[in-house]
């Protein structure tokens, strides 16, 4: 397993050649399991700041209203930044998977322009989801007032727009679990796994 990290890192602008499939899917745990790592990492000062916020209006003498519309009027901040965030850990992502599906891609025997698919998607998806940002915050907002009919409505408009983005996803599940093709192909030698 970090032999295959290993040489996927070193590899990563190297988009000739194959990998195995154990050698792609174990990188792939290792990112996955990174992402979920800074997202957390991330996320906990914001969940801090937020209980701060709870904290301190409690203190303060503040009702439970007050304390709640606090936090919610906190919560708009909150989502601006953890959004920015998750989209540069995208792209990061996005930039150290494509060698290694490329790779993948040519083991089965497929062009490693379906790489560059995947990544139009994911960019057209993070960018979709940058353009809903205020309505993710608007959506709080009408949480507060109590306006579900339009919160059903973001919502559905939310879900559907969120498919896109596991398009990209299901192509890398799909075609990185995709057999090797036996022997040497187009691409070159059959690869030992790592």
């Amino acid at each position: 397993m970090l032999a295959a990290i290993k040489y996927n890192l070193t590899h990563l602008t190297v988009f000739e050649g194959r990998d195995a499939r154990s050698t792609f899917w174990f990188y792939v745990l290792f990112l996955v399991l990174a992402h979920l790592a800074v997202s957390f990492a991330i996320s906990l000062p914001f969940a801090g700041s937020m209980m701060g916020t709870a904290i301190t209006a409690a203190r303060e003498g503040a009702s439970d209203a007050e304390v709640r519309q606090r936090m919610m009027a906190q919560m708009g901040t909150m989502m601006r930044s953890s959004m920015w965030m998750s989209v540069v850990l995208s792209l990061v992502t996005m930039a150290l998977v494509a060698a290694s599906f490329t790779r993948r891609l040519h083991d089965s025997g497929k062009p490693g322009w379906l790489t560059v698919v995947a990544i139009v998607i994911q960019l057209v998806a993070l960018g979709i989801a940058i353009a809903s940002l205020e309505d993710a915050v608007r959506m709080v907002v009408l949480a507060r007032t109590g306006d579900f009919a339009e919160i059903q409505g973001l919502q559905r408009r939310f879900f559907l727009q969120g498919l896109i983005g596991w398009i990209p996803i299901a192509m890398i599940i799909v075609l990185g679990a995709w057999p090797s093709t036996p022997g040497e192909n187009r691409y070159g030698p059959k690869p030992a796994p790592l």
